[in-house]
């Protein structure tokens, strides 16, 4: 028997909870926007990243959040991005239904988009329970 697990709603959740609970940014996406409707300062994508592992005792994957803070005078905005992270870090560990988030983050880096962001990359594990 193949255990169901649907990325869509990991990354819906995920969305919601960074924008509604935590505040980090109002803007939440699930990929890197080409270009941005409305100007804005800072924006998350928040995503499963890589695979989810089916163990056939439960389900692993890592979840994905990259905060992004507009440039100023074209260097970083490390305050941004430090307050943004604080927000989001506070928010874990985290459960919801099937889905355990670690309290754990592992920090990638922070890296220029060369769209006139900053990113910092963040990873936590979550762990999947069987229905």
């Amino acid at each position: 028997m193949t255990n169901e697990f649907d990325i869509t709603d990991i990354e819906a959740w995920l969305a919601d909870y960074v924008r509604t609970t935590l505040k980090v940014s109002k803007n939440v996406f699930s990929d890197r926007p080409k270009s941005l409707d409305s100007p804005c300062d800072d924006f998350v994508v928040a995503k499963v990243t890589g695979s989810i592992a089916d163990t056939a005792a439960y389900g692993r994957c890592s979840v994905g959040f990259h905060l992004f803070a507009k440039d100023i005078s074209n260097r970083k905005n490390g305050k941004k991005l430090s307050v943004m992270y604080r927000r989001l870090i506070a928010g874990f560990p985290a459960e919801h239904g099937r889905y355990i988030f670690s309290g754990i983050p592992v920090i990638v880096g922070d890296v220029a988009d060369d769209f006139g962001f900053h990113a910092r990359i963040i990873q936590i594990k979550t762990i999947i329970k069987i229905p």
